[in-house]
């Protein structure tokens, strides 16, 4: 069923981010982003003879905020990473579209492992991967919609199929950029040991 995978993951993340974290305004916008893309998720708005997901607007918005709190150069080098995250989403749809055979397992994994990639490739905050990620994405799927659209293809942006293949990215992410930090401190703690031996 399209969609289980991101109401699954989309609950867990509200759950985490409402009783794990501590208590202040980012728990709270964070709580309520989850929240309100689940209750959006359903529902779409028609652009012409284009449906777009009402979900995607909310998400679109939260993440080109988190990316103009930046300095200038950093807005400059992500506005180059999205836009290469976009042409990969796009680029992996169309070469499903006119060679499906060398799609050899499931999808949306490989959709999401290219994702994946490129996105930790170019960008090492949690953040701003999350971020671009997710505007990367958007952006390669309004792309694709145009043009599936202008050849009389019923497509919808940000469809339930395009939001699995976004959770599924954003758990793995979180979880290698959680595992980055962690090897960061364990790797800081042995040093101050090794100097505290050796001093």
């Amino acid at each position: 069923m399209d969609g289980a995978i991101f109401y699954w993951i989309c609950w867990m993340a509200w759950v985490c981010s409402t009783f794990l974290m501590k208590k202040n305004k980012e728990r709270l916008l964070l709580s309520i982003l989850f929240l309100v893309t689940v209750i959006l998720s359903p529902y779409s708005v028609g652009v012409g003879s284009i449906k777009i997901n009402c979900s995607i607007f909310l998400l679109l918005l939260f993440c080109m905020k988190e990316i103009s709190k930046r300095p200038k150069k950093q807005v400059l080098y992500m506005l180059i990473c999205i836009l290469t995250i976009s042409l990969a989403y796009c680029s992996f749809l169309m070469f499903e579209l006119y060679d499906p055979v060398w799609l050899f397992f499931n999808r949306n994994l490989m959709l999401g492992a290219a994702l994946i990639y490129v996105t930790l490739m170019l960008i090492k905050d949690l953040r701003l991967r999350m971020a671009g990620l997710l505007i990367g994405a958007i952006q390669g799927d309004i792309l694709y919609g145009i043009i599936v659209n202008n050849v009389n293809f019923p497509y919808e942006i940000g469809s339930f199929v395009f939001l699995d293949v976004i959770a599924i990215s954003f758990c793995f992410i979180f979880v290698w950029s959680s595992l980055e930090i962690l090897l960061h401190h364990v790797d800081v703690m042995v040093q101050k040991n090794t100097k505290e031996k050796h001093g």
